[in-house]
């Protein structure tokens, strides 16, 4: 039996969620996991598909509720899927062949992703070579630990499937906007706690400057065109942002300490 567990948010868009619901009527099993959203249009798709629905608070990062996602599912796998994520017809032909004909040894299995940003494909900038833990046998799970992009730990070893899913992971500029700045959170808080070095304005340059490089030229960015150089500028934009926020953290700890 599988179960696919997914989540869905607030802001998130509903017309790639419903096509990811749609690519998964293969399973057997539906999770929703429902963070704080209210909406008829998103009522409506929860019961078209039948899923099951869990109320949830929203997290800061998603992976505070990975594991919860595992352990709720009634199947003996469980594919984890974002709601921005869609299963190919390939990867779902692969996926029931490889759960049915399971190796003993292999507990959990990576899956390629092929990223989209504003409807075009990333094949360059770091995105085209992209692999994510999502498909496991509930009973060889352990956790998943709440750290931004954590890997989950499972007993036995993992496999990876050669058949492709698609994340739609940018449908605006305004979504990314809108993820820069929760993530950006998120990343200052494990920073500060982490003791990393003062951040200096030579800090801020570098790592803006630095990264853009990283992903426009280094790993090739610029070859995917127009929207290659907007996600070269763009990631190097969120690394300053996320930087400039542990900077305001360091100066507000500053602050405290003269004051005491």
């Amino acid at each position: 039996m599988l179960t696919v567990s997914t989540q869905i948010a607030r802001e998130d868009d509903l017309t790639i969620f419903a096509r990811m619901l749609e690519s998964v009527r293969f399973a057997d099993e539906l999770i929703i996991f429902n963070m704080e959203r209210s909406d008829s249009a998103a009522r409506t798709l929860f019961k078209k598909y039948r899923a099951k629905v869990v109320e949830v608070r929203t997290p800061k990062v998603v992976e505070e509720i990975r594991a919860r996602q595992v352990r709720e599912a009634a199947g003996d796998w469980v594919l984890v899927m974002d709601y921005d994520e869609i299963v190919t017809p390939a990867l779902a032909k692969e996926i029931i062949s490889r759960i049915s004909h399971r190796s003993s040894s292999i507990s959990a299995f990576y899956l390629p992703r092929r990223n989209y940003s504003l409807g075009y494909p990333l094949r360059h900038g770091g995105f085209g070579n992209d692999l994510v833990a999502r498909l496991f046998h509930k009973l060889d799970f352990v956790d998943w630990p709440h750290d931004i992009h954590a890997l989950p730990f499972v007993k036995g070893t993992f496999g990876t499937l050669s058949s492709h899913m698609e994340h739609h992971k940018d449908a605006s500029l305004e979504q990314m906007v809108e993820k820069t700045n929760r993530y950006s959170n998120v990343e200052a808080t494990q920073f500060f706690v982490g003791g990393l070095p003062p951040v200096t304005p030579l800090t801020l340059t570098r790592k803006k400057c630095m990264e853009t490089f990283r992903r426009g030229i280094l790993k090739g960015g610029l070859l995917d065109g127009p929207i290659g150089l907007i996600q070269s500028l763009y990631q190097g934009y969120s690394v300053f942002i996320s930087y400039a926020k542990l900077y305001e953290k360091q100066l507000h700890a500053s602050k405290t300490d003269n004051n005491s």
